[in-house]
């Protein structure tokens, strides 16, 4: 014959049977928070039927009839703001850096002289002619530079201290060699890209030009520019 369990002691085990089975299924499935009807963050959207799916710490993830969304905190009302608190940011903690102990100091490697480097030379003033001033303008400067095949060309500053523009023509430009070769400008050069190569230039009024002026093709020593007439 089996034994019998008493029925006081057998009911008192299926309750507590009970409590545990109906704590397990809230700890699985809790109930979800009650959905918000509107949401109006401050960047002026509204959102229907909102749920807050899960709290991080700058942002809330909410479920909406816009779609599953990532909201940032400071979007949020003041109301949902101080239901989810941003979480502070953690203590900064100064980095240690470990340096190698070395106790033999470093040996200062001897100070080389430093030479003292050329100075750039400047462009020559172009020597007067028979007529320093051509139509207001002044030729200030000039330096050799050839142009593709014209070696015998050079880089010529023209200012403008009239209130006129003023047309200079390539033929206008002169230059002499160090022999008393002279030899008239054939054509202007305008630094571009490409180059522009024309026969006259205008200079502004109170202003000026910086040009090249093509001589011959051969090499020359120019010692002067200036005005042909």
């Amino acid at each position: 014959m089996r034994p019998r369990v008493p029925f006081p002691a057998l009911s008192c085990a299926i309750s507590a049977l009970a409590c545990l089975l109906v704590a397990a299924a809230l700890a699985a499935d809790p109930s979800p928070p009650s959905p918000l009807a509107t949401l109006e963050l401050k960047d002026g959207r509204v959102l229907h039927n909102v749920r807050i799916m899960s709290d991080e710490a700058e942002s809330v993830v909410v479920r909406a009839d816009e779609g599953l969304l990532k909201i940032a905190k400071s979007n949020l009302p003041k109301a949902v703001a101080e239901a989810h608190p941003a979480s502070p940011p953690p203590p900064s903690t100064p980095e240690m850096v470990m340096q190698p102990f070395n106790p033999v100091l470093p040996v200062a490697a001897p100070e080389q002289e430093s030479k003292p480097k050329a100075a750039a030379k400047p462009a020559p003033a172009p020597k007067a002619g028979p007529n320093p001033v051509f139509k207001g303008c002044t030729i200030v400067s000039f330096q050799m530079k050839p142009y593709n095949n014209s070696l015998g060309c050079a880089e010529v500053v023209i200012r403008n201290d009239a209130d006129a523009p003023a047309v200079i023509l390539a033929g206008d430009i002169v230059c002499e060699t160090a022999d008393g070769t002279r030899q008239n400008g054939r054509q202007i050069v305008t630094d571009a890209f490409p180059p522009i190569v024309k026969r006259r230039e205008i200079v502004p009024a109170h202003g000026s030009v910086d040009d090249q002026v093509t001589f011959v093709n051969d090499a020359i020593d120019i010692s002067s520019v200036h005005w042909a007439k």
